[in-house]
């Protein structure tokens, strides 16, 4: 077996790699790729953002973005898509081979930084992220909405910040929660993403070929490569698979027994002035003849009652209700607000409105308001789980959900119950290195994911006593020497216990070893 890498840039940014110099691999002198959670532990890991880098021979200066010279002058610009292919066989084979399309990681480029000629060989290291830190350059801004599914949020979300809405770029399960009241205001939209997330207890991730992916909580019950073993590594003789090395975190790590989670109920008054422009009299805002300003009206305020949450809806502003246009600071001039447009958008914790004078004078902006239906939140319910026992051997080891998206006290019970029942004993979270070179090896290097099930042993040579199932919760990989060096390491999670000890109605079965899914 044999090995090809195909490394791409979209130096168009028409999504083609059509350019004559998108291939850069015969460049390449090794890249390295990355994908997953910062943490094997589905409650205590984040997905990061995935990064990919490059060392590239420079010899010509092409991939310096000064030197105007180059065929690729004003085409190195963070945002192109950057692609990584990988194919095996036997010689001779026609590249790319079916290892999903080829595609091992697809993100956007950050930076191209040479190095000067005089420390060596010219060359260049490439630096690329996922979409998820792509994703995390935009705010956004959502206005509420009721009823909505974690996946429906999510969708929400990345349409918000001009993500585009096709299978190419999602990949999201129905999601098991509903929110009640759903909205966003200046969030990064990894960081609102997150939020759902968690309120999920899911996975948000970034797949291989580059979308956001959205794991619903039972995605690992109900899919095919994370109920069944896709294959064995072991440290014993003659095994098929095999791996450089295993080792463990320490378990005590990943021990929570005190699981704290908030549940909030809500309550709509009456349309009202939620938001007054604090500036009056001589102080007014002043227009120009056609000029425009923008004002961000924001709700709660420090003024607003302690259990003020957001707005249900804002009413779009009206002329002389709420906003006034004098020629004069008092009032006492002649009234202009006739003269005056708006526009303004709209999310769950601010307006933002733009005021165009359309008159040949200036004007004073004598009044601005920003009217809206308030929303309280009824006192906030904390609910949790404990395990007394666990506490008694470990000391009180608490996580605080940060989520404000759980309904009801029920679901947030649900929620803390759900995870206490995995994280009240020690964990085992192990890390694996692979030759991927290795004959047998290289087919599954190439074809396992994460949320796949894989099986582990360690009770030969290594004689730490493992023999059991475990999800990959993070993918690795170093290629080098041309192509003919590539190790992989993945971060696992126990798939046995755990989370794959609850059972859902049709999938598995209800006994002594398994528990109702919430």
């Amino acid at each position: 077996m044999s090995t090809s890498y195909t490394l791409e840039v979209d130096w168009d940014g028409d999504g083609t790699f059509g350019n004559a110099n998108a291939d850069v691999t015969s460049e390449a002198l090794d890249v390295a790729w990355e994908r997953g959670r910062d943490y094997a532990s589905a409650l205590l890991g984040r997905s990061i953002a995935g990064k990919l880098s490059a060392t590239l021979m420079n010899t010509d200066g092409k991939y310096s973005p000064s030197n105007t010279g180059s065929a690729l002058t004003g085409k190195i610009l963070p945002g192109r898509t950057v692609r990584l292919k990988a194919g095996s066989g036997s010689f001779p084979y026609t590249f790319p081979m079916a290892f999903n399309d080829g595609v091992q990681w697809q993100g956007k480029l950050d930076r191209i930084l040479p190095a000067p000629a005089a420390i060596g060989a010219k060359t260049c290291k490439l630096t690329a992220f996922g979409v998820l830190g792509f994703l995390n350059q935009f705010e956004t801004q959502l206005p509420t909405s009721t009823n909505q599914r974690t996946d429906q949020a999510i969708d929400a979300i990345l349409t918000n910040v001009g993500w585009p809405d096709d299978a190419d770029h999602r990949d999201l399960d129905q999601g098991q929660t509903t929110i009640s009241r759903f909205w966003m205001s200046r969030k990064k939209a990894i960081d609102a993403m997150r939020l759902v997330e968690e309120a999920e207890a899911g996975f948000l991730k970034e797949t291989k070929t580059g979308q956001v992916g959205f794991e619903d909580r039972y995605h690992r019950l109900t899919t095919a490569a994370s109920t069944t073993s896709q294959a064995t590594f072991s440290d014993a003789a003659g095994a098929t698979y095999t791996y450089l090395g295993v080792s463990q975190d320490d378990p005590l790590t990943t021990i929570i027994n005190h699981v704290e989670a908030t549940a909030r109920t809500f309550d709509t008054a009456g349309a009202a002035a939620l938001w007054t422009h604090p500036e009056t009299g001589a102080s007014s805002p002043t227009l120009a003849a056609d000029e425009a300003k923008t004002f961000e009206a924001e709700y709660p305020n420090p003024s607003a009652a302690n259990n003020a949450m957001e707005v249900d809806a804002w009413t779009t502003p009206a002329a002389t209700t709420d906003y006034l246009a004098n020629t004069a600071s008092d009032g006492s001039g002649d009234n202009k607000t006739s003269d005056i447009s708006v526009t303004q958008t709209k999310s769950g914790e601010r307006m933002v409105m733009t005021f165009t004078n359309g008159s040949s004078s200036p004007v004073y902006m004598t009044k601005i308001q920003a009217r809206g239906t308030a929303v309280t939140t009824n006192n906030p319910c904390i609910v949790r789980a404990i395990d007394t026992t666990s506490q008694t051997a470990y000391g009180d080891r608490k996580y605080v959900a940060k989520t404000k998206f759980l309904p009801t006290t029920s679901e947030a019970q649900d929620w803390c119950d759900y995870h206490m029942a995995v994280y009240g004993s020690p964990i085992e979270i192990l890390t694996i290195t692979i030759p991927a070179a290795a004959s047998n090896n290289i087919a599954q290097v190439l074809t396992r994911d994460i949320s796949d099930r894989i099986t582990v042993v360690a009770d030969n040579d290594t004689a730490l006593g493992i023999d059991g199932d475990f999800f990959i919760e993070a993918v690795q990989h170093q290629v080098t020497d041309g192509g003919t060096n590539h190790v992989a390491t993945w971060k696992l999670s126990p798939a046995l216990g755990g989370y794959a000890r609850f059972w859902k109605l049709g999938v598995g079965v209800l006994g002594t070893s398994t528990v109702p899914a919430y």
